[in-house]
């Protein structure tokens, strides 16, 4: 059972987890090292149900349609499902490659630590493989060629694996809705990470294609403008953020960055879905037009440099133990990363539009008239920065105000 996990546990005789490499509201995922005759030995990861909800039949039945819908992807730009099972205790166990080197979020958090911008043609390079993995799980067929896509709905920077070998891959499948299996969503239930989510799904549509190329519209702008795009003091201000739309150009945050990388994005943000990139493959293509105007190499070699710098720069970097970076010199004081920067955002799922709809009022109410502006007291909740708090999937539950 998971909650006998530990370093040096070997489960069903050849996977020997070595530590905890990420843990979420549903699973932990560990690195580990399987084995086999002679002198073989491979890392791997390996993703259990948290301990005490392996008896959640919910939990089962997402765990194993992650396991269902994973193994069925063979593109180099989605982590690959190796193995599926139950030890010999009756817990679940997923067995997935192991991606040797950063989370998105890590990645652009590492620039934002050195006072650095992300480079941009690295993060428009990672944006075209992440939309190589998209393509193949929204083009998949079954086995007699008919069309059966299967949308990740939860594309974010906590999903996004880049490499120190410079390749960028898509994971965590948890939630993904396979359209030749009836969806698992409840009525009145988002899905996914808040902030990352398309507007439509707020108002009951259906997840697609394009709400997965949103998601990765929203994982670009914050990693250029390296600041949350959607923010609000809780999920329903955050979900508001999200309705209202408002996107600023990123030629305002930054001015290195070339107009036709902002129109894609923009683009790829549009409030109606109609009005997006309809496919991944469309969305690659722009962002490929865009790197052929710059002679800056975007490629495996300095994506994998990137990302290995990003390690040392984070102390992640076993030959980086205890280095310590100093800002340049006369340079603007830091900015507050637990606000700029924070944790990676957590998945919410039961929330609704009429929630929404609630808050709007209430806030509305409550909004000050003919009062000057005063300065937030230090006991208000802050804004969420970019990815605060945590990566654990929860489900909020929904909360409406009675009827007097």
């Amino acid at each position: 059972m998971a909650d006998l996990d530990a370093p040096g546990r070997i489960i069903v005789g050849k996977y020997e987890l070595v530590s905890p490499a990420g843990e979420g509201g549903m699973a932990v995922v560990w690195k580990a090292i399987v084995r086999g005759a002679g002198s073989f030995q491979k890392v791997v990861a390996i993703k259990r149900i948290q301990a005490g909800k392996n008896a959640d039949p919910s939990f089962i039945k997402m765990f194993e349609e992650e396991a269902r819908v994973g193994s069925q992807l063979q593109h180099p730009n989605v982590v690959q499902i190796m193995d599926f099972g139950r030890d010999e205790e009756g817990g679940y166990y997923l067995v997935m490659e192991w991606v040797e080197g950063l989370d998105m979020f890590q990645w652009v958090r590492s620039y934002h630590r050195a006072m650095k911008v992300t480079p941009w043609p690295l993060v428009s390079a990672i944006g075209i493989e992440v939309l190589r993995g998209l393509s193949a799980a929204h083009e998949r067929t079954t086995d007699t060629g008919e069309p059966a896509p299967i949308i990740h709905r939860d594309v974010s920077p906590s999903n996004i694996l880049l490499g120190v070998n410079g390749t960028a891959k898509l994971t965590d499948f948890g939630l993904a809705r396979a359209m030749d299996r009836a969806s698992m969503t409840r009525p009145n239930v988002i899905k996914g990470k808040l902030a990352y989510c398309a507007p439509e799904l707020i108002t009951g549509a259906k997840a697609n294609a394009r709400t997965d190329i949103f998601g990765l519209g929203v994982v670009l702008w914050e990693a250029l403008a390296q600041k949350r795009l959607f923010t609000g003091k809780n999920d329903l201000e955050v979900l508001l953020a999200v309705r209202k739309g408002a996107i600023p150009p990123l030629t305002g945050e930054r001015d290195d960055l070339p107009g036709a990388l902002d129109t894609v994005i923009q683009q790829s943000l549009a409030q109606n879905p109609e009005e997006r990139f309809q496919t991944a493959k469309e969305m690659a293509r722009a962002l490929a037009s865009v790197l052929r105007s710059t002679t800056e190499h975007a490629d495996a070699e300095p994506l994998g440099a990137s990302v290995r710098a990003a390690r040392t720069r984070l102390g992640k970097d076993p030959t980086s133990a205890g280095a310590v970076i100093a800002p340049p010199q006369n340079a603007a004081p830091a900015p507050d990363i637990d606000v700029d920067m924070g944790q990676p955002e957590k998945s919410s799922e039961d929330l609704s539009m009429s929630d929404v709809e609630v808050v709007e009022v209430e806030l509305r109410q409550k909004k000050p008239v003919d009062k000057a502006p005063q300065q937030p007291l230090q006991s208000d909740p802050p804004v969420r920065g970019l990815w605060e708090g945590d990566d654990k999937s929860v489900a909020l539950p929904l909360t409406r105000k009675k009827d007097d």
